[in-house]
Formats: C-alpha cells, structure tokens, sequence
C-alpha cells in the first residue's frame, strides 16, 4: 500500500462558513521523513516543510491530509499519477522531474555534500594496508633475507673460537641472525661480541650498511603511508572516484553519482546510509546538505564530518501534478510569505543551529 499515515489538518480559517473547500475532499499532501524538514514529534509531523506549508495553505485557504511515504520516488509517483495534489518535504527541482511533474516557485536553496569519518579514524586502516601491501613486504622480505645473509656470514667466521656463536649449525646461526638483526637496526649489542678480524670488519661494515638500510626501509614505509592516506583522503567531489559511496536511490545524489560515473551503494532511507557509514561499510555519505548538516549537530555527536564545501547547487520546490489548478494560489501564498517575514521565522526557526548556518 502506497499510502502508510494520514494526518487530516484544517486550517484555522476553514471553520468560516463560507469557505470555498467546506463541500470539497481536502488536497492529498504526499510527504516523507527527512529531518529537518519533515519528521515525526510524539506523533506529529514537523518541521521545516510542514510549518511552511501549513502557513501555505492557511494563506492559500486550502484544507489538506498529510500522506506519509517511505520514499522521494513514491512522492514523485504519487504526484505524476494524481493520487496526490501536491508533494513536499525536501524535493530538489530537476529538468527530468519537471518532464512528468510541475514545481511551485523554489522555496529553499540547497545542494550536496559529502560525509565522511574524521581522518584520524582512518590511520589504522591505512596503516594496516600498508603493512600488507605488496611494497611494504618486499622490503620487509629484502631486509630479512639481508640479515639472514649477514647471520650465516657472521656464523662462519666466528663460530670456531667465539663461544658466543655456538659451531652447531642452527644454534649458532641464531645467534648469528640476532646479531646481525641488533647491529642493523642500530640497537646495539653487548651480548655477542665479534672476536675474529673479519668478524669484527664485518661487524664494522654491517653498522654503517645498517644506517643505509633502515633509512630506506623506513623512507619506503612512509612514503606508503603517505600515498595510502592521501587516497584515502575525501577533501571533495573530485576524491570521490575509487572510493565506497552510500546515497539515497532516486535521490538528486544518486543521479549526481550516475551521471559522473561513480559507483554507488543504493539505500532506500538515508538513515541505512548513516548506519553504514558508521560500520566502516563505505568510505562517505553524499547526500542533501542541509539533511546531513542537521544529522551531525542534532543527532551525530562527533562520529562524522562534512568534507569539501557544498556542490551541485539545487533548490527545492512543492512538487505539483501536471496543470495543477493550485499551483498560481501556491505560489501566491509561497510570495506572500516570504514578503512579510513569515518563511525567515520559519527558516530561523529550524536553521539557526549552530554549526548548521
């Protein structure tokens, strides 16, 4: 069933006997759960979208039902079809939805952002994938079979008369891969000592090499950690190819996505997206920005961040069936409202968080 809730409301000015819709069905108003423009209070619906259109119809004289939905798609559909006289809630005004539909006058500026984790959340993922990474164990392999070498080497020439190095093979090439592990690493040693000339030039030779060694293992490891986290890193639309991005379907996000070729995860609620965004499931979140903006300072509590400044400018819009015969009283109404100061107080109302101007 398409339709979950209907809440009938009446504007106060419908108890005149004379209205012109006292004899009428009241207007069908198809909407859905996106804070802050919609969302349900103790079993009411407010916010942004439903204060306004409450002074809308009360300006406009219309008597109404709210119809609650899941999705933006069910509210387009149930539109396009005339199951329903009018949509709101956060529905952005696009050329292909105006082909089915019509807009009242943009009543709200918006665009996409993106949100990620904080980037120190990311260090231990990316360190863990240097760690594991084709470079990383390959000089990892390097430096072992260097110390492996230089332990049978050290073995040979003092395993006859350096009780240090024992003559049975593996007992005194262990001791042999100790030392030459502590000497190029730069630990030191004071435990084992080379006696024999050529150990001890070895020994000599193997300190400086060391220098050598460690410097370059440790420049390959951070120059991957580097490289690691600067692909990792989301500063903005252009870093999102090659990464995992959760969106709503259907929304302007998901067609933003599709049309620069980057890869999605579809959910149907934006709140299946935060979800996953917390298990660590996708790398961000690109959705309304006003929606994820009022998600982090009402609801987050430090888990996300927004990355990048906002793109894909947009505006939202009363969707409306094709000819609607309202559509002149709305947009009346829409003008009026913002002529004497009632959609500030609204807008202030719901947008005066701080952190969310």
């Amino acid at each position: 069933m398409l339709f979950m809730l209907a809440l009938t409301v009446f504007t106060p000015s419908l108890a005149a006997s004379n209205n012109r819709q006292t004899e009428e069905t009241p207007l069908r108003i198809v909407t859905k759960d996106i804070p802050p423009f919609v969302f349900t209070e103790e079993d009411h619906l407010i916010g942004f979208s439903i204060d306004l259109w409450e002074e809308v119809a009360q300006q406009a004289d219309l008597s109404y039902e709210l119809v609650i939905v899941d999705t933006v798609n069910e509210q387009l559909e149930a539109v396009a079809s005339g199951e329903a006289d009018a949509g709101i809630a956060a529905i952005s005004m696009t050329a292909e939805r105006e082909e089915v539909i019509d807009f009242s006058h943009p009543y709200f500026d918006s665009g996409l952002l993106i949100m990620t984790t904080p980037s120190t959340s990311g260090v231990l993922r990316n360190m863990l994938g240097v760690l594991f990474s084709r470079s990383f164990l390959s000089a990892l392999g390097a430096l072992f079979v260097l110390v492996l070498i230089v332990g049978h080497i050290i073995w040979l020439f003092e395993r006859k008369n350096n009780p240090n190095f024992p003559k049975r093979y593996f007992p005194g090439v262990w001791e042999g891969i100790w030392w030459s592990a502590v000497t190029v690493t730069t630990v030191g040693y004071g435990d084992k000592i080379p006696r024999a000339r050529l150990g001890r030039l070895l020994g000599l030779f193997w300190m400086f090499a060391g220098l050598f060694v460690i410097a370059n293992f440790t420049a390959t490891v951070t120059s991957q950690l580097t490289i690691s986290q600067l692909q990792s890193a989301i500063n903005g639309p252009e870093d999102l190819p090659g990464k995992r991005i959760a969106t709503v379907e259907g929304s302007t996000a998901a067609q933003y996505l599709q049309e620069n070729r980057i890869p999605f995860m579809g959910v149907t609620l934006i709140e299946d997206a935060y979800e996953m965004l917390r298990q660590d499931d996708v790398d961000a979140v690109v959705y309304d920005a006003p929606v994820l903006l009022y998600y982090i300072v009402s609801a987050d509590l430090g888990t996300f961040t927004i990355a990048g400044e906002m793109f894909n400018q947009e505006t939202y819009g009363i969707a409306l069936p094709e000819n609607s015969p309202y559509e002149n009283e709305i947009n009346r109404a829409l003008l009026a409202l913002k002529e004497d100061g009632t959609y500030d107080a609204i807008y202030d109302k719901w947008f005066t968080i701080e952190g969310l101007e």
